[in-house]
């Protein structure tokens, strides 16, 4: 009978030690936490986008709708997720002015109309992106990019436009 009283005192010791012993492991492994730079605020270099030759600048230099896009769009060339984020609302309304005041007539057909309206559903997409709380900095810095390309494209279209004009008027010439 006593061997019985002893082994049940051993075993509460026993358990009560384990009890301790994991008590004590689990507060070391609680430490500082660590500080980790956010993804969404690191700073990625983006591609510029096409440049307008030279006839295409001199005829939309006076837009100044145009002038405001394009000026934005250069702080995009290298920008964190947060700021492209914080900067979207501003930047769909521009690209809204853009769309709304085409200027030159030249540029008053359909298939420049088609590349700004690409140009503000991406730019409508990275604004509606603010209201996303889990979106994370890659698909971010992806829309930036679909942005910039959406941009090159008027741009491309803005020189084809000029280009082609330039060609007809030089074969009117000779003639």
């Amino acid at each position: 009978m006593y061997f019985y009283k002893y082994f049940l005192g051993m075993r509460n010791f026993s358990i009560l030690f384990l009890l301790f012993f994991w008590s004590c492991q689990n507060s070391s492994a609680v430490q500082e936490p660590k500080i980790q730079k956010s993804e969404m605020n690191g700073v990625e270099k983006h591609n510029t986008a096409l440049a307008l030759e030279k006839i295409s600048k001199d005829k939309v230099v006076n837009w100044k709708e145009y002038q405001l896009v394009s000026n934005n769009l250069k702080q995009f060339s290298a920008i964190s997720a947060n700021e492209a984020l914080n900067n979207a609302l501003k930047f769909s309304e521009t690209v809204k002015k853009l769309k709304d005041s085409i200027r030159p007539k030249e540029l008053l057909n359909l298939s420049f109309r088609t590349r700004v309206n690409v140009l503000e559903n991406e730019a409508l997409r990275l604004k509606d992106m603010t209201f996303i709380p889990a979106i994370t900095s890659n698909e971010v810095h992806t829309q930036v990019n679909k942005i910039i390309a959406a941009f090159s494209a008027t741009n491309s279209k803005i020189n084809t436009i000029y280009s082609q004009l330039e060609v007809e008027q030089d074969i009117v010439n000779i003639n």
